[in-house]
């Protein structure tokens, strides 16, 4: 299938859109530090690939229960070179988690760099469908401290707003995890928006 060109990305904008857009580089020098906060995710072994216009996306059911608010995971999604940035910092990767709630949307963002001992799952694994819940926790750091702000989709429409978390922790990959997401879909990430006024909030993690 051809995917979405991340060099027209200047044409994805509609009128409408919403102005606060993601992703967006995190000011560690501004953020607002909120009360402790325990993250609690849980996935379910069966994982279905769907191709689609936005790239590969895995199909899985599982929940996000963040301070007593369960939000239930309709799929996940790789980035080659992290989308968001932590003071003008890129990430070899990023991994969006999509979660619903009612008429909302929650997206799980978790950063991958780059190392020579990676954290024991195979990124190809995944998209061949051979990989279990056990696994996909793997995907998770385990510090759950994040940031959290207002924002956008990454990839059309991005007309409405979505709640961000940004996990402050990285995964460790493979130098072949980070090949292969190259060679699947290159460069596949947004540049960073204006923060238009934004707070960005930061949840230390509740032991």
């Amino acid at each position: 299938m051809k995917h979405l060109d991340y060099r027209e990305q200047e044409n994805w904008r509609e009128a409408d859109d919403t102005i606060y857009q993601s992703p967006i580089d995190i000011p560690l020098t501004s953020i607002q530090r909120q009360e402790n906060s325990r993250l609690i995710i849980h996935f379910e072994d069966r994982v279905q690939s769907d191709d689609r216009i936005i790239g590969e996306q895995f199909l899985v059911q599982g929940n996000l229960r963040v301070d007593g608010t369960v939000w239930e995971l309709e799929r996940f999604h790789f980035h080659d070179g992290a989308e968001h940035l932590i003071d003008g910092k890129r990430y070899d990767a990023e991994i969006h988690f999509v979660f619903q709630r009612d008429d909302q949307t929650l997206v799980l963002a978790v950063f991958g760099e780059t190392a020579n001992t990676a954290n024991g799952i195979e990124v190809q694994n995944i998209y061949d469908e051979h990989v279990n819940a056990e696994g996909l926790m793997k995907l998770i750091p385990d510090n759950r401290s994040y940031y959290r702000y207002t924002g956008s989709l990454t990839t059309p429409p991005l007309g409405q707003n979505i709640n961000w978390l940004v996990l402050t922790s990285a995964i460790q990959i493979s130098k072949q995890d980070k090949a292969f997401l190259h060679a699947d879909y290159p460069n596949n990430y947004r540049e960073v928006q204006d923060l238009n006024g934004r707070e960005i909030d930061f949840f230390p993690e509740k032991k």
